[in-house]
């Protein structure tokens, strides 16, 4: 009797798969079949028996190398390789039986694993503290009335900014670093059009053409809005974009007053280090020593502050330019290396400039002291805590159902075949 077996002899440096004809001696295996050879299934496979032989083991391909034991019959392909294996789901695996006390103990286990972080993030962000002042609010100083956001936003345009002064009471012990960031509300740095607007070869120091730059820079990539010779490189801007055009120019001096100063005209100067408050690889990599020209230095084009330093110098810019995921968010502005009691005041004295109330934004000062976690945020706790105590609940629920009705694991009597209502016949 011949049979067609479909192996890949991997002696053959051109991976093809050849058919070879085996002849088998009739009695091979523990019986004779004038239809199918001992050893084979209805579904084509040749099986290894208990001992892990299969009825081909005394055969071998031209190459000398034994027929591998999952031989297909009937065209199939086989499975030689660890990938092949691996795809046909026939390596050797562990196929652990999960019981219940398996189960609920996982369950609970992980329930108490998450409560113990989810208790452990909360205590930290308790332990952060924070103050904060909002003073877009606050008019013209001397103005009689209060300003509309109208008049705030046409005042602004006409005279450049204005200076407010406001007062951040401190309620607890801040200890050094203490983080000193602005808030903007309703400010959507993740605007498609707006995320676009910048030529990351340009800050990078990277010669581009203007032609390239224009797919993402306009409408802010001339001063103008197109190429103009009364300025210098023809109006061409550097950096480019609205992300850049739109750089928060409000500046802040502080102080701090006693608590029984309040209100007087002692302070002292409260020194804010604005000199390492970007990524480093931010200056190491994104921006390059680039000089900035025609960038915001026109009253009537500019957008918000200018640029002094090269690109790569420029905390606060590179700092502007990591966008913001929400409408609300914070960037740092500098860091506090003294320790601020409690009852002190701080001053901050603030030159607005930066026009919120076009669009209805709202700006902030945020002094805050940071934790492992960052600053003060009980979500990623609430949600560690929630998930464990559903975990820890789940796991409880299974073994009281198991306690109300218990099941002999492993019972035969629950198959399908050994139940009457299944049986045929």
């Amino acid at each position: 009797m011949d049979a067609k077996i479909h192996v890949e002899d991997t002696s053959n440096t051109n991976g093809t798969t050849h058919v070879f004809n085996v002849e088998m001696a009739r009695g091979a295996g523990e019986g004779d079949s004038a239809k199918d050879p001992p050893g084979e299934r209805e579904d084509g496979e040749i099986y290894p028996d208990k001992t892990g032989k299969t009825m081909f083991d005394r055969y071998y391909l031209n190459s000398g190398k034994p027929i591998p034991p999952y031989v297909g019959l009937r065209g199939k392909s086989p499975a030689v390789t660890w990938v092949e294996l691996f795809a046909q789901q026939q390596l050797p695996a562990w196929r652990p039986v999960i019981t219940p006390a398996q189960v609920v103990l996982t369950l609970v286990c992980m329930g108490v694993a998450m409560l113990a972080v989810g208790i452990g993030c909360t205590v930290s962000t308790m332990g952060v503290v924070e103050a904060k002042a909002k003073y877009s609010h606050l008019p013209p100083p001397g103005s009689l009335t209060d300003f509309t956001d109208e008049q705030k936003s046409r005042y602004l345009q006409e005279n450049g900014g204005y200076v407010v002064d406001l007062e951040i009471p401190i309620a607890e012990d801040m200890e050094p670093p203490v983080y000193v960031y602005y808030e903007l509300t309703n400010f959507y740095q993740n605007n498609r059009r707006y995320v676009r607007s910048q030529s990351s070869q340009q800050l990078a120091g990277i010669s581009v053409t203007p032609e390239v730059m224009a797919a993402t820079c306009e409408p802010a990539l001339y001063v103008t809005g197109s190429p103009n010779a009364s300025f210098p490189s023809e109006g061409l801007v550097t950096p480019c974009g609205l992300q850049a055009w739109s750089f928060f120019n409000d500046t802040f001096e502080f102080s701090v007053l006693g608590a029984e100063q309040a209100g007087a005209n002692e302070s002292f100067t409260l020194p804010v280090d604005s000199s390492k408050i970007s990524w480093p690889t931010d200056s190491s990599f994104l921006y390059g020593n680039v000089t900035a020209e025609n960038f915001n230095v026109y009253p009537e084009y500019r957008g918000g502050a200018t640029v002094t330093k090269p690109l790569n110098q420029e905390e606060h810019f590179m700092v502007w330019m990591r966008l913001a995921a929400k409408p609300s968010f914070w960037k740092l502005w500098g860091v506090v290396n003294e320790r601020l009691e409690a009852g002190d005041v701080v001053g901050v004295r603030v030159l607005n400039q930066f026009n919120t109330y076009g669009f209805g934004g709202t700006k902030s000062v945020v002094l805050s002291t940071n934790s492992w976690l960052g600053n003060k945020n009980y979500f990623l706790g609430a949600v560690y805590i929630a998930m464990g105590g559903i975990f820890v609940v789940v796991g409880v629920v299974f073994q009281l159902a198991y306690w109300a009705r218990p099941r002999r694991f492993g019972d035969h009597k629950h198959l399908s075949w050994n139940k009457s209502s299944l049986r045929l016949g």
